[in-house]
């Protein structure tokens, strides 16, 4: 973090982080029923005050609403590789990775090197990705997991009180 760097509570407050958890059980839900909402909480805002601070918080804020795989034909599966000891595999991989059919990739450093989710319409489109994902040269392990339940809590995540 640089000097010029803020702490998200610097930058989100508790109030934000109660609009937050509002619109992410009721993403379409009017300014006026965040408001009331709010003001039963204690927090006093008006309509307009909130969605300035709705406005506000799409600069800081991505979209990341996910459909419940249990609701529709399609599994979740979240696979995580580690990568060859040659210099440029993490990246050749990730690279590789980003131009299949995983919606996340992501990559970091810890005990494993890439992290990436994809949805899929069966297993074997599953098994497919996967044996396309142990393929590339660059990747030395792979392993994967399929969502079958899921329990989110944007509370914890915000940390609302």
């Amino acid at each position: 973090m640089t000097s010029e760097s803020k702490s998200v509570d610097e930058t989100v407050d508790e109030i934000d982080r109660r609009i937050l958890s509002i619109l992410a059980e009721e993403p379409r839900l009017p300014y006026s029923e965040i408001s009331k909402r709010l003001a039963e909480a204690g927090m006093e805002l008006s309509s307009e005050a909130v969605r300035q601070r709705v406005s506000s918080l799409f600069d800081i804020t991505t979209s990341f609403f996910l459909v419940r795989p249990d609701s529709y034909e399609w599994e979740v599966v979240m696979i995580v590789c580690q990568t060859e000891d040659y210099q440029g595999a993490k990246k050749e991989a990730f690279e590789a990775m980003s131009k299949m059919d995983y919606w996340f990739v992501g990559h970091g450093f810890g005990t494993l090197d890439i992290y990436a989710v994809a949805t899929a319409g069966s297993t074997n489109k599953i098994d497919d990705l996967l044996t396309k994902t142990r393929s590339l040269e660059s990747t030395k392990t792979v392993d994967h997991f399929i969502e079958t339940g899921r329990s989110a809590s944007v509370e914890k995540y915000l940390r609302v009180e």
